[in-house]
């Protein structure tokens, strides 16, 4: 049985169906990571996951149990946690307030603030800076170590590289193997698919909300995930998007 189970997921934005009977699973130790364009219902499924949007059908399961119909702060509670496109850090307060508004819903688990520390040492030094002057890098960084405060057992990342440099971009997903590597389980949604490609044990492609493309990387020749991101039958090349480089 996965840790997390999504069964024929379908939502709706008003009359609009931004995803339509979609299905995976994550176990623990494990990165998924699902791809498409602007518009293919890859933030509605996280969000619908971690509870802000209600589905029409399909079931989310945790652990084996059922809970379609909890709160988000319930579903937090459980071990899933979500880090936002757009980072949602409190620019007014210093670096350190904002990792320990992570532990306002904390479970039990070995992640606490030195922990974080270890992981991305440069905060150390600038702990007590304010969250509005540091780089898009390092906000992505610190709205990752805020989340991993609470001790999460399914950690959604929701564009992590969406606005950073290649660099920056690359800092950020570096410590991500250590943290499968502690058991913990990752949902991914990228736009940069190499990136993605790079570190996801599984990947699925979205197409306006339905899925286009389900496997494991190696299985996966640059031709189908193309065609698939795309939606192109006849395979012609595009070049695959690698995220923006605006910091």
């Amino acid at each position: 049985m996965s840790l997390l189970e999504v069964r024929e997921l379908t939502v709706f934005h008003g009359q609009l169906e931004a995803l339509h009977n979609v299905s995976l699973s994550v176990d623990a130790g494990e990165v998924l990571a699902i791809i498409g364009a602007n518009g293919a219902g890859k933030s509605t499924m996280l969000r619908a996951v971690a509870g802000f949007h209600p589905p029409s059908s399909g079931a989310v399961l945790f652990d084996g149990v059922e809970v379609t119909g909890l709160p988000p702060e319930r579903r937090v509670q459980a071990g899933i946690v979500l880090v936002p496109e757009g980072r949602r850090l409190f620019a007014s307060l210093t670096v350190e307030e904002n990792l320990l508004a992570g532990r306002y819903r904390s479970r039990p688990g070995s992640f606490d603030l030195d922990r974080v520390y270890e992981l991305f040492p440069w905060m150390v030094e600038r702990r007590r800076q304010n969250a509005a002057g540091l780089s898009g890098g390092e906000q992505q960084a610190v709205a990752i170590a805020r989340a991993l405060l609470v001790n999460p057992r399914i950690l959604m990342l929701d564009e992590p590289s969406l606005g950073l440099s290649p660099l920056a971009a690359r800092r950020v997903y570096e410590v991500l193997p250590e943290l499968v590597s502690s058991g913990l389980g990752i949902l991914l949604v990228e736009q940069d698919v190499r990136q993605a490609l790079r570190l996801a044990d599984h990947v699925k492609c979205l197409l306006e909300g339905r899925e286009t493309l389900s496997g494991t990387p190696d299985e996966l020749s640059l031709e189908q995930v193309e065609s698939a991101y795309f939606g192109i039958a006849d395979g012609s090349r595009r070049p695959m998007p690698t995220g923006e480089a605006t910091r």
